[in-house]
């Protein structure tokens, strides 16, 4: 991929980003969805997956120990 095209393609999804957000407030205020019911709803899918996350990440850090453990043995 040469540079111009790379460029191209991060201006692309920079521009995405940006328009994001003022889109689906837009839309959800269309859909008679408030923007405060909106955030609510997005911080709580959020705060459950990091919550997942990092449970996701404690779990392989105690089977990687359980397992160098269980081969010391």
């Amino acid at each position: 991929m040469s540079t111009t095209q790379q460029s191209a393609a991060e201006s692309a999804s920079v521009m995405i980003a940006k328009t994001a957000p003022p889109a689906s407030v837009s839309i959800a205020t269309i859909a008679g969805i408030q923007v405060s019911e909106l955030v609510l709803w997005a911080t709580l899918v959020y705060t459950v997956l990091m919550i997942c996350h990092k449970a996701l990440a404690l779990w392989r850090d105690l089977r990687r120990d359980h397992c160098r453990v269980q081969e010391d043995i």
